[in-house]
């Protein structure tokens, strides 16, 4: 059956069963029928039973164009159902007809490749970008093709909750955040946010750290900060000392007459399993790439990864397909942060920046919709964190009381403002952002 046939058996099928189109909405994407005519009445099917219409034949031939390729469309409607097949062969039909759109891809990227790597003046490394971006989009639809029955997965289930240490995430090692998180659980995205100065970079890099320290894998895309700099203030925060030299200190060569505990941190952190990439500019293609050959090299040494850190999500190189469209452009990144977190079973922890709007209110403790395009994040995250420090409000005050501004120092709130598998929560956490610091608050 060639490939029009099958889409046309495939598209008739849908039709002609009762409910087929409600439920393949989900499953079925347009881009893979070939035809642009079926593509079209496909998207126009489905948005009449999203919207909750009736695909009876009369609903289904008014969302066709008049004229198909100079067939009236009821004649097409007809021709379109005498195609349908029994609903036992849909599965199959639906399998070739996505198989059948990944070789297209596949093929017109590499023509495509071949092409521009002969074009002297086409930047190779952005060929290769572009090339990974689309490998992406087929690895993505067959990362959703794997499953199991209910059963499997009632049974699956039965087994972690009798053991639950299996349902338990890679510690961040804060007690509170765990028992409220349950840690960082594999398969699932996390965004945390702040304004500048309220300790994202410190946060990271010391929860990142813990994670380290207690044995799983630990990746790091720092579009932002070096690895010297990451470094630094991981051993700052390894000395565990107020009155260590800072991370500051440290980049400045500034030992403070400590050299031995310094040399004591780097000797901990050498044998952390933990990769920093500090590029600075990646696209979220470039990323997954890196990661997938990570996580095997240190699956390689018996290491399983545990999370991926980015930072941060505003500086991520976006794809040609919505250029300019800042919108679709974060719900790309989040979107795509989300199938790598479940492809790579892992943690995906993304940080963000804040609007300004927070600035412009009395109460600076942030909201949802503080988040910058946040109706992408929102949807993709299963946890959202803020991190606000009010100590960093307070001294920019000349008005603000001496005592609110002691009581605020050494003070960091985590709260919590989504969270799929549990409760929402203001945690309180102490702090020292000169050492990267981020502890229990005793």
């Amino acid at each position: 059956m060639s490939e029009v046939d099958t889409e046309m058996s495939l598209l008739g099928s849908l039709i002609a069963t009762e409910g087929a189109l409600e439920y393949s909405a989900g499953l079925i994407k347009p881009e893979w029928f070939s035809e642009p005519i079926l593509r079209y009445i496909y998207e126009q099917c489905t948005k009449l039973a999203e919207a909750g219409h009736r695909l009876s034949p009369p609903t289904v031939i008014a969302a066709m164009p008049e004229d198909i390729a100079g067939v009236p469309r009821n004649q097409f409607y007809a021709h379109l159902t005498r195609e349908s097949l029994p609903v036992s062969m849909i599965g199959g039909m639906l399998q070739t007809v996505k198989d059948r759109w990944a070789r297209r891809v596949l093929t017109e990227m590499g023509q495509s490749v071949i092409e521009q790597s002969q074009m002297h003046g086409a930047d190779p490394y952005e060929v290769a970008s572009r090339s990974m971006s689309m490998i992406d989009t087929v690895m993505e639809v067959q990362a959703e093709k794997s499953g199991s029955s209910l059963a499997d997965a009632g049974k699956q289930f039965f087994e972690d909750i009798t053991n639950p240490d299996n349902l338990k995430g890679d510690t961040t090692g804060l007690r509170i955040l765990d028992n409220k998180l349950n840690g960082f659980r594999r398969g699932q995205l996390y965004v945390v946010a702040g304004r500048p100065g309220m300790g994202k970079s410190a946060f990271m890099c010391s929860t990142a750290r813990r994670t380290a320290l207690s044995g799983a894998g630990v990746l790091i895309f720092s579009l932002e900060m070096t690895r010297q700099e990451i470094f630094a203030r991981m051993a700052a925060d390894q000395i565990d000392w107020t009155k260590a030299p800072g991370f500051g200190d440290l980049l400045r060569g500034d030992l403070k007459g400590m050299d031995d505990h310094v040399g004591n941190a780097y000797e901990a952190l050498r044998k952390a399993p933990m990769h920093i990439d500090d590029s600075a500019r990646l696209t979220f293609a470039e990323i997954a790439a890196k990661a997938r050959r990570l996580k095997a090299e240190m699956e390689m040494h018996g290491v399983r990864l545990g999370t991926i850190w980015i930072d941060h999500m505003g500086l991520v190189t976006p794809s040609d397909r919505y250029a300019g469209n800042k919108v679709a452009e974060a719900g790309e990144v989040s979107g795509r942060a989300r199938a790598l977190a479940k492809e790579l079973d892992c943690c995906v922890i993304l940080l963000c920046q804040l609007s300004r709007d927070v600035e412009k209110r009395d109460d600076k403790r942030p909201v949802m919709s503080d988040l910058r395009w946040s109706g992408e994040i929102e949807q993709d995250a299963h946890v959202i964190g803020f991190l606000f420090r009010e100590e960093y409000y307070l001294a920019q005050d000349a008005n603000a009381d001496l005592g609110a501004l002691a009581d605020a120092r050494w003070k960091l709130d985590f709260l919590i403002r989504k969270n799929r598998n549990g409760e929402t929560a203001d945690c309180r956490l102490w702090c020292s952002i000169a050492h990267s610091s981020i502890r229990d608050n005793l």
